[in-house]
């Protein structure tokens, strides 16, 4: 079934970048531990600080064909599925909340 997850980059727009993983969900603090230090230099510049989290994230699965998706959504849509776990990122304090994440 996998361990799907949901990052949500909250860069405080009304168009979040969500980021579909069908693995992440048993490792996701570690993995955004490692993915925000990656993208440390660029703290400050959203669009690219969000870019190599997500490019940390998926870099060893970035040329396959299923793993991951990225999508665009609307604030009102954070959380609107149930079949994954979701985590949201607010990219102006490089920080995540996994208060709504429920592990199975």
């Amino acid at each position: 079934m996998g361990a799907r997850v949901n990052y949500v980059f909250d860069d405080g727009t009304d168009s979040l970048v969500v980021l579909y993983s069908h693995w992440g969900a048993d490792s996701i603090e570690a993995d955004l531990d490692e993915a925000f230090a990656h993208a440390s230099p660029r703290k400050g510049d959203y669009s690219y600080w969000t870019r190599m989290v997500i490019s940390y994230l998926i870099q060893d699965a970035v040329l396959g064909e299923t793993g991951y998706g990225i999508y665009a959504i609307k604030r009102d849509e954070i959380g609107s599925d149930s079949w994954s776990d979701t985590v949201v990122i607010n990219c102006k304090e490089a920080t995540f909340d996994l208060s709504g994440v429920m592990y199975a």
